[in-house]
């Protein structure tokens, strides 16, 4: 409700938008509030929201399509609306792709293969539509990419990651001044100095098990150093198969960062001396070649070996040997006095 208030609000910040309002036109791309213009669009490519907090009112206009990509598309938006506008003969209708906290209302959606599609999107009301005539009539939420204008790729793409890769996301992520050959040294520069050393020092262990209970999947690392590790980064890739945003995942084990939420997750341990334990849940059931698409591992920025433990015994022994002596001494001197 709160959503539709809103909407009716961005709306109403342009009374007089219907005396001058927009024809869509091919890869049109919306910056402000806009009201169309009655009629119908044959429109191959499609529409895009392109900036925050707009509103579209279709005004019932038409947009149709040839097929493929889709007729109204919000990629990595907050706070958008799109109300009555007819979309027929896309693959997607209105596509939600990374859009969070917006409304979709009054809108017709027929002869596509998709009306409604959202992936990665959270918090939005997309109640209050019509879906008939699709190949398929159920709002889709989809587990990859589509729309792109060439058909709807697999639904499962595997998701293959390297250290070295997810490395270049962490840099890029930290340091997003730096140019791409900048990251690429700084990279190399770690593995070069770090990730060699850390491998051969540590390794990791990865537990998998599924619970009938609560239909839940446990993921658990478990990190077993040769030596003492300083300054210890753990990384955990996650594939989309698993999860497709960090927000659906449990974490059990504090003293992690999100470096991405795609998901990218590090957890971080000033000294590992022991072995230690990370988990984490996701509520589904994850089949196998999911799971051999986890990729976990760590960089240390300094080793050192474990301490040898002394034994108290002979230190003990030290000093009574200690004491045994001196008394005997000081029992000869009292004697040697006692005779004078």
């Amino acid at each position: 409700m709160k959503k539709y208030i809103v909407f009716c609000f961005l709306v109403a910040l342009l009374p007089a938008a219907y005396a001058a309002c927009t024809i869509p036109t091919e890869n049109t791309e919306i910056m402000e509030t806009a009201v169309f213009c009655p009629g119908i669009y044959n429109i191959e490519n499609g529409i895009k929201i392109a900036k925050d907090g707009i509103a579209i009112e279709c005004n019932s206009s038409v947009l149709s399509g040839n097929g493929i990509g889709y007729g109204i598309l919000a990629k990595g938006r907050q706070d958008v609306a799109v109300k009555n506008c007819n979309v027929s003969n896309y693959e997607i209708g209105i596509y939600l792709d990374s859009t969070n906290k917006s409304i979709l209302v009054g809108n017709h959606l027929s002869k596509n293969k998709y009306g409604i599609a959202l992936f990665n999107a959270f918090g939005n009301d997309v109640d209050g539509n019509i879906l008939a005539g699709n190949a398929d009539d159920k709002i889709a939420f989809l587990p990859s990419q589509a729309g792109d204008g060439k058909g709807q790729a697999e639904t499962q793409k595997k998701d293959i990651s390297s250290p070295h890769k997810v490395m270049e996301e962490v840099i890029s992520i930290k340091k997003p001044f730096l140019k791409e050959n900048e990251v690429l040294d700084e990279v190399n520069y770690i593995f070069s100095k770090y990730f060699n050393l850390t491998q051969e020092n540590l390794e990791i262990k990865r537990d998998v098990f599924y619970n009938e209970s609560d239909k839940s999947t446990r993921i658990a690392l478990h990190l077993m150093p040769k030596k003492m590790l300083l300054n210890v980064s753990v990384y955990e890739k996650i594939p989309k198969c698993v999860s497709a945003y960090v927000n659906e995942i449990l974490i059990e084990t504090s003293g992690y960062e999100v470096v991405r939420n795609d998901p990218l997750i590090m957890w971080t341990f000033p000294r590992l001396e022991g072995n230690s334990k990370i988990s984490y849940k996701v509520f589904k059931r994850i089949d196998e070649e999911c799971k051999n698409l986890l990729l976990a591992f760590g960089i240390a920025a300094g080793l050192e070996e474990f301490a040898e433990e002394k034994s108290p015994s002979i230190n003990y022994m030290l000093v009574i040997s200690f004491v045994m002596a001196a008394a005997i001494v000081l029992y000869y001197i009292n004697r040697s006095s006692r005779r004078a």
